[in-house]
């Protein structure tokens, strides 16, 4: 069950549609190494979703280990396709660059 002052942050969140305001935020929210750490998230699941290059070629040209994408892949494997399918229409467009 998810607390209260994570559906709090999850509101905040939701309640920005001004870029900068919410990249203010998540500064304030968290560390470098966070920040870092989610950006690599989304370029593994990014690549998982592409189906273009195989897991060890993703750990191989991002630097990320074969546990971080196995764990993006098995998570992968438990969301709704609609939440798939609405993660393919944003991360893999023309525009976003890894």
């Amino acid at each position: 069950m998810k607390s209260g002052i994570w559906k709090t942050f999850l509101a905040l969140c939701s309640s920005s549609s001004d870029m900068e305001k919410l990249d203010e935020f998540f500064e304030l929210i968290f560390t470098k190494e966070e920040h870092e750490t989610i950006e690599k998230r989304l370029i593994v699941i990014r690549n998982l979703l592409d189906e273009k290059i195989t897991q060890r070629e993703i750990s191989r040209q991002y630097k990320v280990s074969i546990s971080s994408i196995t764990r993006g892949s098995n998570a992968l494997k438990i969301v709704s396709d609609e939440l798939k399918e609405s993660l393919k229409k944003t991360l893999l467009a023309k525009d976003v660059k890894c």
